[in-house]
């Protein structure tokens, strides 16, 4: 399948609807929508190559700027009119692409291939993405206007060493942030929430050796799997569960590393163990989880950087 991006003017009430792709292609046909279709170096609808495409909706509809840069092959969709003017984006490819939205509500990326794909998406209040095999990036700012309907986002970037970045939005009412739809209800005077405070993140990295930053954002909570090979993961602010199956980590001090957890709010699901499976001791000011175990996966290791663990509060299984 070649790169197709439909642009609609639908939403997700619940989180089923936001996971199922079945339901992200529906919004298209709540309202008419706009398909591009990539043909070599250019983004065609009907006779519309890369510039404006005008999304009806519901109202007045929107607008999206639609860019290509030669350089990185890669195309920006840029939504012009306000934010909730165009709600959704949906890109679908068999292949790995360079692609970068900003200022939809929600954005559905699918890509495949072995390549590296590298998606940017900017100031959204909720979305699914999910790449091939090769070492892609994904790099994600949150913004929100209030708390109804949802906050979330899914990304899944499949095997490879990716690097995954989720970070605070820009205010809806900061100066060239292009404002926000009429008949919107935002929060905080007009400026909506960037911090990620309304937002949930879940995150499969894959096989790989992932890095993940959640530094940027105050999570309402995350989800975070970094799969098998040396992951380094930064926690956000709010609270974290860090998913590890056994046969995750190395049993070598190169192995997972966890910087700014938080024992009071994050959790380390360790999946299929209790707590007495673990040998916990510290060196500086890290604590080392040892898995204690006879077995084959006796000895692998887990590091929890900045922080001494005690009790049992930050384990779950």
């Amino acid at each position: 399948m070649a790169l197709k991006v439909t642009f609609g003017n639908g939403g997700a009430a619940s989180v089923s609807s936001l996971t199922s792709l079945i339901d992200q292609e529906a919004y298209k046909l709540l309202t008419e929508s706009t398909a591009q279709v990539k043909n070599g170096s250019s983004m065609e609808s009907g006779s519309v190559n890369v510039g404006a495409v005008a999304v009806p909706g519901t109202g007045a509809g929107g607008k999206v700027d639609v860019g290509y840069d030669a350089s990185s092959n890669g195309f920006t969709f840029d939504v012009s009119s306000a934010w909730n003017s165009v709600k959704n984006a949906l890109a679908q490819s068999d292949t790995s692409e360079n692609l970068i939205f900003k200022d939809f509500v929600q954005v559905d990326v699918h890509l495949g291939g072995t390549g590296s794909s590298t998606v940017e998406v900017i100031n959204a209040k909720r979305g699914n993405i999910s790449t091939g095999a090769g070492n892609d990036t994904v790099n994600v700012s949150v913004v929100s206007n209030d708390k109804a309907w949802v906050n979330a986002f899914n990304i899944d970037t499949g095997a490879g060493n990716d690097t995954i970045t989720v970070k605070a939005g820009t205010a809806f009412n900061e100066a060239g942030a292009g404002g926000i739809a009429a008949g919107t209800n935002v929060v905080n005077g007009g400026a909506g929430v960037t911090d990620g405070s309304f937002t949930s993140v879940k995150i499969d990295a894959g096989a790989g050796d992932d890095k993940i930053d959640l530094s940027g954002v105050n999570l309402a909570s995350s989800l975070v799997t970094g799969g098998k090979g040396v992951d380094k993961i930064i926690a956000s602010g709010g609270a974290d569960t860090f998913v590890f199956n056994l046969g995750d980590m190395a049993k070598s001090i190169a192995t997972d590393t966890i910087e700014g957890f938080n024992a009071s709010v994050d959790k380390l699901k360790l999946v299929g163990t209790v707590l007495d499976n673990w040998a916990v001791s510290t060196f500086e000011n890290d604590t080392i989880l040892s898995y204690n175990v006879s077995g084959e996966h006796k000895g692998e290791k887990i590091i929890v950087a900045g922080v001494h663990l005690t009790g049992s509060d930050w384990f779950t299984a």
